[in-house]
């Protein structure tokens, strides 16, 4: 009888991925329909996730994401695609740091659509967004746990994934991976009879952000091999190659790479382009080491779930996909030249953890309990093994508190940076540094200078002259004095250390005026380029 039930869980055909039952009747109505008490309890689950997110939300700074800087940049990124890319060219994406095509075109063209739809640019819609996508990926979760294990497994790793505190404070941040997460785990609820849906889902995915054009990517190869009707592959096929080529080829006309995000994302990053060469920080090597681990774990479950194929192995792929780049990345890679403290604490690890969570139901909840002559002793112990990692888990509350109040006191400056710029301005362009998306925010949403009327530092003449400018300034005040006019530039932000334009203000000195205390870091300078 065991035996049977094991062979059954382990080589059970795509085509009857639902939950075991005894009632003969309950299997048929989930075949041919959806059962209401399923969607009822999912959402009831995406409501329970919901409403700690939303707390969270508003019992702290709503303007401040943690020490997501990023959060800020994505918010950039769409403001400026809709107040300056838009009009430049079709979805032409804006940035002042030049990385508008680096994350991916998905996650800017849904924050546009939420900011024409409420008239808003607060940075609340990025954080809105990010917790309701990360409360109905959970909701997705349940309802694939239930699937492809029982209803108890399926509340554990819900429960679980609600109220673990990386994966709850991730989703609060306004990032994009809770984006990306409900696309992936929709395809897999698709998943095998709406073929194309799910070759359309997975494409998008990878829209988001470059790992998950990696982790989509595999699944829609492993999907290709398995032993679906070939009119269902066809269409699953067809459903992800054409976004999918579509996009490379939006990616080629606008940054000369078909594949740009996962080039600089990851060929980059793991080749050390963007970090400095230097001896790796305390705590890295550590980390580096249990990197490898997971690596090594990852690539060993991927290689059994492909071997044995049980019927939740695609829920499982991704899972296991995930530690296996993020292991190979830190563990092997240059990308751990980066390491901070708060490592273990980052929203890069809320979906392994969401997913470990998923391992401990699906084990404690289901497997135990049916190998157990008495499954109701079996699964209370599940249950207080669950319970007790999630307690354990709530110590990881201190340090992201910590880190969150320190990245407080940095918005709260930008913010004072921002007040202060804007009781200076009267007309024209502000020429600023391009690495400042807070201090851009702060601009636009309490001082109303729109992004037209902004302009960044990364791409002035400096970059496209050959030699340097300043050993024959006459050759070249020319060009960068004509630039300041053709932008209308009346006031400079810039950093004290920034080299070439201390060099221009001290060639040009009547043209530029210090409004603020010289001694900061940031000076402010009226522009008059007459």
């Amino acid at each position: 009888m065991l035996g049977n039930v094991l062979d059954k869980v382990l080589h059970e055909d795509e085509e009857l991925i639902y939950e075991e039952s005894k009632n003969r009747e309950a299997v048929q109505k989930e075949k041919s329909g959806i059962d209401t008490k399923v969607i009822v309890f999912s959402i009831v689950i995406f409501l329970i996730a919901l409403a700690p997110r939303l707390y969270l939300l508003f019992a702290n700074d709503i303007q401040s994401p943690g020490w997501y800087d990023d959060t800020f940049h994505h918010w950039q990124i769409a403001y400026l695609t809709k107040t300056v890319g838009l009009g430049q060219g079709f979805l032409r994406l804006w940035d002042f740091k030049g990385m508008e095509f680096f994350w991916g075109l998905l996650h800017p063209l849904v924050l546009i659509i939420l900011f024409a739809i409420s008239g808003s640019v607060n940075i609340i819609l990025t954080r809105l967004l990010s917790i309701f996508c990360g409360s109905l990926a959970i909701a997705f979760l349940f309802i694939l746990v239930r699937r492809y294990f029982n209803f108890t497994a399926a509340l554990g790793a819900a429960i679980f994934a609600t109220f673990m505190p990386v994966v709850l404070y991730s989703d609060t941040v306004g990032m994009q991976e809770p984006l990306a997460l409900i696309l992936i785990l929709g395809a897999l609820l698709l998943y095998p009879k709406k073929p194309i849906f799910v070759g359309v889902l997975l494409a998008l995915a990878g829209m988001v952000r470059a790992d998950y054009w990696i982790f989509e990517a595999g699944l829609f190869f492993v999907i290709l091999l398995t032993k679906q009707k070939f009119e269902r592959k066809a269409l699953f096929a067809i459903g992800w190659i054409v976004p999918t080529l579509l996009y490379a080829k939006y990616l080629l006309n606008y940054t000369g790479n078909a594949i740009y995000p996962i080039y600089w994302n990851y060929l980059a990053s793991v080749k050390g382009e963007w970090f400095a060469d230097v001896p790796l920080p305390p705590g890295a090597l550590q980390t580096q080491f249990i990197s490898r681990i997971i690596f090594v774990v990852g690539l060993l479950g991927a290689i059994l779930m492909l071997v044995k194929r049980p019927r939740y192995y695609l829920l499982f792929l991704f899972g296991l996909g995930n530690l296996f780049v993020l292991g190979f990345m830190l563990g092997f890679g240059a990308y751990i030249r980066g390491y901070v403290p708060r490592f273990w604490i980052d929203r890069l690890f809320s979906w392994p953890y969401t997913f470990t969570g998923v391992v401990i139901s699906s084990v404690f909840l289901y497997y135990l309990p049916i190998k157990a002559h008495v499954r109701y002793i079996v699964s209370l112990v599940g249950w207080m093994v669950l319970i007790a990692v999630l307690l354990l888990s709530q110590l990881s509350w201190i340090p992201i508190n910590k880190y969150a109040r320190e990245a407080r006191s940095r918005y709260l400056s930008e913010r004072n940076l921002a007040a202060s710029v804007a009781s200076y301005y009267k007309e024209g362009t502000i020429l600023i540094p391009e690495d400042r998306p807070p201090f851009v925010y702060f601009l636009v949403k309490d001082h109303g200078i729109v992004g037209a009327k902004l302009l960044g530092q990364m791409f002035d003449p400096f970059f496209y002259f050959k030699e340097d400018p300043f050993s024959d300034w006459q050759k070249y005040r020319e060009t960068l004095i004509s630039w300041l006019k053709n932008y209308n530039v009346r006031l400079l932000v810039v950093y004290k250390d920034r080299g070439r334009y201390q060099n221009f203000i001290k060639n040009e000195p009547e043209m530029f005026r210090v409004l603020n205390n010289p001694a900061e870091s940031i000076q402010i300078y009226e522009v008059r380029p007459e």
